[in-house]
């Protein structure tokens, strides 16, 4: 890690690694057990009401994806199957991430990262993913410092056993959201948070346990987690920071990006969009400024 990295992050528990390489890289996308899967109209947390359709109608369409989207996956064949009862397993809104972020590649290396965080790092795929990205794109690994926190002690074990298979330097740090990170460091953030409308219960329980759970369950509108970290975001984000967010309509993007806009000045851009069985996904960018086009 690059120096003064240690200052900027107080980790009550660090996992780091010595990377090592791997000789068989893996392009994993097949079938995966869908543990955020959620069905049909629920009734609003506040009258009972089902909820109708949730437009995104006040930020433009992302671009279109390009032939060559797909982004390969790190290897992860050093996670076995009893390891997915404690981790959150990659599955459809960890592909779509990856490849919003590969298509972003011109505004990633526009920030000149020096840290990378991934909050709620589960698996590691997504940090991993992310640093090969940089690599392909011509950003040297020593250039940046990334780091992945989780509350889930399997997690931070599983991302660090995934940046090690795939020979990629990462701090792993068992943390709460941004308690560990001092204000105005990350240039680049990525959050695929608990995204599943839930009951408060059932949300709170998940981040109290600290189990799998915690990785899907968001509460009324899958906002409780975002929620608690909005109100950090600009503080914390470098000056050219960009911060890269998943959810799913009924998360109500229109209010999240208008909600940021009005705390921290910054813009919201819609920049990739996927169905996936009853879930309509989408990946957010926001930056305090105009970035560069990918």
């Amino acid at each position: 890690l690059p120096s003064g990295v240690h200052r900027r992050f107080a980790p009550p528990h660090s996992i780091s690694n010595s990377p090592t390489p791997k000789s068989t890289p893996s392009d994993f996308r097949g079938p995966t057990l869908r543990r955020r899967g959620w069905c049909g109209p629920r009734p609003s947390a506040r009258t009972g009401i089902p909820v109708p359709e949730i437009t995104m109608a006040k930020l433009p369409p992302p671009p279109p994806p390009r032939a060559d989207s797909r982004c390969p996956l790190p290897s992860l064949a050093h996670l076995r199957g009893s390891d997915w009862a404690s981790v959150y397993e990659p599955s459809d809104d960890t592909y779509l991430l990856l490849d919003a972020l590969a298509a972003d590649l011109a505004v990633l290396r526009a920030a000149l990262p020096g840290v990378v965080l991934e909050l709620g790092s589960g698996s590691g795929c997504i940090i991993t993913g992310l640093a090969q990205i940089l690599a392909r794109g011509g950003v040297p690994a020593a250039s940046a410092a990334l780091v992945a926190t989780d509350l889930n002690a399997s997690a931070n074990a599983a991302t660090a056993a995934t940046a090690a298979a795939n020979s990629v330097p990462l701090e792993v740090v068992r943390a709460d959201l941004l308690g560990a990170v001092r204000p105005g460091t990350v240039d680049v953030l990525l959050f695929n948070p608990p995204y599943v409308p839930t009951s408060e219960e059932e949300a709170a329980g998940g981040q109290a346990e600290r189990d799998i759970s915690a990785a899907w369950a968001g509460g009324p509108d899958g906002r409780v987690v975002v929620d608690r970290l909005l109100p950090d975001l600009g503080r914390l984000l470098s000056a050219r920071g960009v911060f890269y967010l998943l959810g799913v309509r009924e998360n109500r993007p229109d209010e999240l990006a208008a909600q940021v806009e009005a705390q921290h000045g910054m813009r919201a851009e819609l920049i990739a969009e996927r169905r996936a069985q009853n879930e309509r996904l989408f990946v957010m960018r926001f930056s305090r400024s105009q970035p560069a086009s990918a």
